[in-house]
């Protein structure tokens, strides 16, 4: 098939050349460039419509860039030499303001007089241009690269997984090594751990395009120190168009990098007692909590300086500095390296207590502080006593900020405080499980057993008291109910009338329920209400032992296996119950003494739902319970209108370890049906709140004749407490 080479075909071939082809007019009397003729291709390669690129064209100078005008001109100069064809490469800018290099190759075409005709070709050069930029950086790093000495030089081939290192006599090891597989097997071993995910995304990143990174990474040493190094790494392009080659130098810069880091704790550290100062130790908390690891158990406490200003004051500021000087070198010995120890305020510390094997560690590390920051000072005939209130708070249970931490340490110290300075708190303790009933039952004789099933029934009574907000304190409690004796989840349900919400709940981990919905909480509450008609009392409940057939459905539904199940009365009505779920095949039991120990722990929660005794009232009187508690002598607090015990100290205990709270007295006491003849109780006047009744009588539950001594607790119009105190006088009665 012949090609029509008509003019018309011919100008429109010429059109649709991707080159650009230009016919200028030159007069050499004003040098003057006109242009002609410009094909298409020429405008779509600056992205020019017609009309501009013309307008533009007839000051072409005005588009190159001012460097590379002489190089423009001298191009015209040779081109008019008419020798033959001339190349130039130069810069211009494009219609969307880009540079792009552009290679002309024009010749003299006709002259007349003195004006010239001349034709150009002209094509985008630009990536080319790119391309060999790049090779001449590479070119000069490794020329850099190849005349450096004493340094440990790299060369990774990608293609091949080969890495070619060549080392300075420093390693003993001059010459070069070449290991296979380098990337594929990747021996981190000799990279310091904290760097070894850095080091290998920024030799990945190499890989991915041509780019220069300089990093700083540590290895390890035969003694398990370390050195630091500096690596200078950049990534070639190959001819496929792609990175084949990572070349690097690595040095030594250990020295220079301790002399940074020695700087850099000097502007971190307190000047007065070379603790982190308190910029430094928020920061680096901050930096532990965004890096740590799932499952994690880490602590914060707050050290509070008791009495530090009185002593500041009498001794003076020198003795004052000495104290924080003493205390921060105290810190220090009781804590590890990698913990962080800082002084935040003029007599305030934190410790940030890393990788914790348990909450109880933080329980030792807190009683150790209190113990060993502890200073007495002679000052004229009343010495000063100087020593620390501490607060704590464990990551995760307590939150998983530094701020949130820092808020509840804080509220823990402010508790330590107010009961008499000089001790420490776990803030909300039953998420700390058992320890700390563990840590109290060691204050026992160990050869009284009763006295063993005496620590969880404190704590509970201790969380109780100290807790203004019931839901929080009956949370707490249950929290370390469902951890001592291993249930999966512990709740309190019941009928309006209970003082509750639906927010009374903990579940084990792996657990937990979610957000419960009213209609969850009401299915509950039907539930305990149908199981009080079953069983009408405390009692362990296993799946086998439910004949109503929605019962199953529930316990199915629910995943239970057991329960222990424990109904709220009041007056002989159901109000609601307080139930611990079993989720696994194991079922619950236990032994007599420890039944008894729960019935208990149930009585004391109920007592503190139902708002009787001194659950409601008693938020003021913690320190007056724990002189009761340690008294040598019979101590009970008593409802007289009900006869409710509402409290009985350790003596009794000892003696009666039957008795339990909530109890009614005559009955728990003295076995009897009905209120003794000879109460005690009935002499004391309600409109007297300073009435106070002693007596000599016989004990029949401690088998001795006792003084008993009878006044009020607390005297209201009704529903007052008893406070009756019983000393044995036993010996005065024998011959």
């Amino acid at each position: 098939m012949a090609i029509d080479l008509s003019m018309e075909n011919f100008g429109s071939m010429i059109d649709n050349v991707i080159a650009g082809i230009c016919f200028f007019e030159y007069d050499k009397t004003n040098g003057t460039m006109t242009p002609f003729f410009i094909n298409e291709g020429m405008f779509r390669m600056l992205g020019y419509s017609r009309v501009q690129g013309m307008k533009l064209l007839k000051k072409v100078e005005m588009n190159i860039i001012p460097e590379d005008l002489p190089i423009y001109k001298q191009g015209i100069a040779d081109v008019l030499k008419d020798d033959g064809a001339v190349d130039v490469e130069f810069r211009t800018v494009t219609g969307s303001g880009g540079l792009r290099w552009l290679h002309v190759r024009g010749n003299l075409y006709a002259r007349e007089a003195d004006k010239y005709t001349i034709v150009t070709v002209i094509q985008d050069i630009t990536e080319h241009k790119n391309v060999e930029e790049e090779l001449h950086l590479q070119a000069e790093r490794l020329h850099i690269l190849s005349e450096a000495e004493g340094e440990r030089i790299i060369d990774y081939n990608a293609k091949t997984d080969v890495m070619v290192v060549k080392s300075s006599n420093e390693y003993d090891l001059a010459g070069e090594q070449i290991r296979n597989k380098w990337m594929e097997e990747f021996d981190a071993s000799m990279i310091y751990d904290e760097d070894v995910a850095y080091y290998k995304s920024i030799f990945r990143g190499l890989l991915t395009s041509p780019k220069h990174e300089t990093i700083e990474y540590r290895t390890k040493r035969f003694d398990d120190d370390y050195t630091w190094y500096q690596a200078n790494l950049t990534s070639l392009l190959g001819p496929e168009g792609y990175v084949t080659r990572v070349v690097g130098r690595i040095i030594n810069i250990h020295e220079r990098k301790i002399k940074e880091m020695e700087l850099l704790l000097r502007a971190e550290k307190d000047a007065l007692t070379g603790l982190y100062n308190k910029g430094a130790t928020v920061q680096l908390i901050q930096n532990l909590l965004h890096d740590g690891k799932k499952g994690t158990l880490y602590g914060l406490m707050i050290i509070d300086l008791d009495n530090f200003k009185e002593a500041n004051d009498l001794l003076g500021h020198a003795q004052g500095d000495q104290i924080l000087v003493d205390t921060g070198a105290a810190l220090n010995d009781i804590f590890r390296g990698g913990d962080i120890v800082g002084r935040i305020g003029g007599d305030e510390f934190v410790v940030f207590m890393k990788d914790l094997s348990s909450i109880s560690d933080a329980d030792i590390l807190a009683a150790k502080v209190v113990k060993e920051v502890d200073f007495t000072f002679a000052y004229e005939e009343q010495p000063i006593h100087v020593t620390c209130s501490v607060g704590v708070a464990i990551f995760p249970y307590h939150g998983k900020s530094y701020e949130a931490l820092f808020d509840k340490a804080d509220k823990a110290v402010y508790t330590a405080k107010a009961n008499g300075k000089c001790g420490y708190r776990i803030y909300d303790a039953a998420t700390t499980m058992v320890y700390h009933a563990a840590r109290k039952s060691m204050e026992y004789n160990p050869d009284k057993g009763m006295e063993m099933n005496r620590g969880i029934e404190d704590l509970v009574m201790q969380l109780l008291f100290e807790d203004k907000v019931m839901e929080s304190a009956l949370k707490s409690s249950i929290e370390l109910i469902t951890a001592e004796y291993h249930f999966h989840r512990g709740y309190v349900c019941g009928n309006d009338d209970l003082p509750i919400s639906r927010t009374v709940q903990f579940a084990a981990a792996g657990y937990e329920i979610g957000r419960e919905t009213k209609e969850h909480y009401e299915l509950k509450r039907v539930v305990s209400e149908i199981l009080y008609e079953s069983f009408r009392k405390a009692t362990i409940i296993h799946d086998y032992d439910l004949t109503a057939v929605e019962m199953h459905d529930y316990f199915q539904a629910e995943g239970i296996k057991s329960m222990l199940y424990y109904p709220i009365t009041s007056q002989g009505a159901f109000q609601g119950a307080i139930i611990f779920e079993n989720h696994e095949d194991v079922q619950l039991e236990f032994t007599e003494s420890q039944m008894e120990e729960i019935r208990s722990l149930m009585r004391i929660l109920e007592a503190h739902i139902l708002q009787i005794g001194l659950m409601d009232r008693l938020q003021d009187f913690v320190t007056q319970i724990e002189i009761f508690d340690n008294m040598d002598s019979f101590v009970y607090i008593v409802n007289p209108d009900t006869y409710e015990l509402s409290f009985i100290n350790k003596k009794v205990l000892m003696s009666s370890p039957q008795v339990k709270i909530g109890d009614i007295c005559y009955k728990a006491l003295q076995h009897k049906e009905a209120p003794c003849e000879n109460c005690i109780l009935k002499h004391l006047k309600k409109d007297d709140s300073h009435c106070r009744c002693t007596e000599e009588l016989f004990n029949y539950s401690l088998r001795c004749w006792s003084r008993c001594s009878a006044s009020w607790l607390e005297c209201k119009e009704e529903n007052g407490l008893a406070l009756i105190n019983c000393i044995d006088i036993s010996e005065y009665f024998l011959p």
